[in-house]
């Protein structure tokens, strides 16, 4: 089986999966739904996979980053995803 274990950095939150992590997250939101992404995607290709959520404090995530809320935030970072790397060149 393999594990995704959602866990809080130094700098956010990050999915870990044994030795391996990812980059942090701003939000507890945001990396749970990629874990569960994640394991998703493993569990179409006939594997086991589980997520396990560190428990913390509710009051240590906090829901907003700079007046977005983390669904805002996760739609602001997609549109400039999509954008593609040509949005970001000086001109």
């Amino acid at each position: 089986m393999i594990t995704f274990n959602v866990v809080k950095e130094l700098h956010g939150w990050a999915i870990r999966m044994g030795e391996g992590m990812t980059t942090p997250f701003w939000s507890r939101d945001l990396a749970v739904r990629e874990a569960n992404c994640l394991a998703d995607a493993i569990r179409r290709h006939g594997e086991c996979a589980k997520v396990i959520i560190e428990d913390t404090d509710p009051s240590d995530s906090p829901k907003m980053i700079k007046g977005l809320s983390s669904s805002r935030l996760e739609v602001s970072l997609r549109r400039c995803w999509a954008a593609g790397p040509q949005r970001f060149h000086a001109r």
